[in-house]
């Protein structure tokens, strides 16, 4: 999406210490620490399933799930009835993708029971700083993006040029900096040790109305546009033969559907959470075939659906239209299998937002909804860990509500308890 927030301005560590067999009740307000280390009861809680939330007690042993009883127990967690579930996944954000921005928003994150994310766009200096800002030993896992590729006059660049005093930086003080150009095929090799340079845990590639060539020649779309969408599957190639997922930025059905056909491994936006000036609903309605062959190949759409609140502003009658062609997106995206992660794009929030939005839309039933927020979501972040459910051998990690929130709308206002692995923090 277009912020209003250029990219370049986009725990201290809990000590552990082994504890006496002793029972808590999370009630209390004075919660040491568990050991990651040793065996933790958690009883009297309510855990999600995946499809509802079950009476029950964990235990977590050198920092795994399991039911069976550890032949020591070191301490006992009473979880007094709360709801315990996976832990959020924010999947698509920018704000922790510097130093300034992982001081300022970190504690956002995990106040909100987030524990793992991914910044799509950055570049390798602002990923090493706002790794050493974040800590190594914070509770959230982050994902970064620190190769993003576009076009020479495409997007980010109008939003990297702008500096808040509205000047303009220099185009080649962005070029190759800020973000990766490739204009050819030639630029796909030619650049490949840079891309390669910058140790990015997955790509971002950028496509906008891909369809219509006519707006490169157009002023005021000069640093909105994306790659020319031929140089998109050769580029995907190269990323597969190296090992590296490409996520890619699509604004329109035509660039979905090429992003669907060059094979890329994550779709970043829902097409249509705006309908650019003299474009119609049409270039954003998916067709049948693309999603069928998103599903076939399980390419997961992470939708950052909500940005259509902050693009409409107060134009009621604008986020409705929008609301209504996204509606009808999802529920075909849905009703074929495509997988739906959620992420939430906004600087300004995490991926509650995006929670609340879809909840709204009411395109799926809660329980649906959910297994996409704190199971599809962290395991398409991290697909080689045991992460995003409550079962035998899974990583114990986990929040506890006071409510449930498959009926409660605002149970996440009421984070009980933040556990990762099997410590509580």
């Amino acid at each position: 999406m277009r912020r209003n927030v250029v990219p370049h301005l986009i725990a201290s560590c809990l000590a552990f210490a082994a504890l006496a067999a002793a029972s808590v009740s999370i009630a209390s307000t004075a919660i040491a620490p568990a050991s990651a280390a040793g065996a933790v009861e958690f009883r009297n809680g309510h855990w999600f399933d995946g499809e509802d939330f079950r009476a029950g007690t964990w235990y977590a042993v050198d920092g795994a799930l399991t039911r069976t009883r550890p032949e020591r127990v070191e301490r006992v967690v009473d979880l007094a009835g709360g709801y315990a579930t996976p832990p959020l996944a924010e999947a698509h954000n920018h704000n922790l993708q510097n130093a300034w921005g992982a001081r300022n928003f970190r504690e956002r994150y995990l106040a909100g029971g987030v524990q793992y994310a991914a910044m799509l766009c950055g570049d390798p200096d602002g990923t090493a700083q706002a790794k050493q800002a974040l800590g190594a030993d914070a509770p959230l896992d982050v994902l970064y993006a620190s190769a993003c590729v576009s076009s020479s006059d495409g997007h980010p660049l109008a939003m990297a040029r702008s500096n808040p005093d509205g000047s303009l930086r220099p185009v080649e003080d962005v070029h190759d900096r800020d973000y990766l150009v490739m204009d050819t095929l030639d630029d796909i090799e030619r650049k490949w040790p840079k891309l390669r340079a910058a140790r990015p845990d997955l790509i971002k590639v950028v496509l906008v109305h891909s369809e219509r060539p006519e707006r490169r020649g157009d002023a005021r779309y000069y640093g909105r546009n994306g790659l020319r969408p031929e140089l998109l599957a050769p580029l995907v190639r190269r990323a597969h033969a190296d090992g590296l997922r490409v996520a890619a930025h699509v604004e329109s059905a035509a660039d979905f559907r090429v992003a669907v056909e060059a094979g890329v491994d994550i779709l970043a936006h829902l097409p249509g959470y705006q309908i650019w000036d003299g474009r119609s609903e049409a270039d954003y309605r998916l067709d049948d075939a693309s999603i069928a062959l998103a599903a076939q190949r399980k390419i997961p759409l992470i939708a950052t659906a909500n940005a259509a609140q902050l693009l409409a502003g107060d134009d009621a009658a604008e986020l409705e239209r929008v609301r209504a062609l996204q509606r009808d997106n999802l529920r075909r995206l849905l009703a074929a299998g495509v997988p739906l992660a959620l992420g939430s794009d906004r600087f300004d929030a995490t991926v509650r937002v995006e929670i609340d939005y879809l909840a709204g839309l009411q395109v799926m039933p809660p329980a649906q909804l959910w297994r996409a927020a704190v199971e599809h979501t962290p395991s398409l972040l991290f697909p080689q860990r045991r992460v995003g459910r409550i079962a035998e051998g899974f990583e114990a990690h986990f929040i506890v509500l006071a409510d449930n929130p498959l009926r409660a709308p605002k149970a996440l206002d009421a984070i009980r308890l933040k556990v990762r692995h099997g410590a509580v923090y």
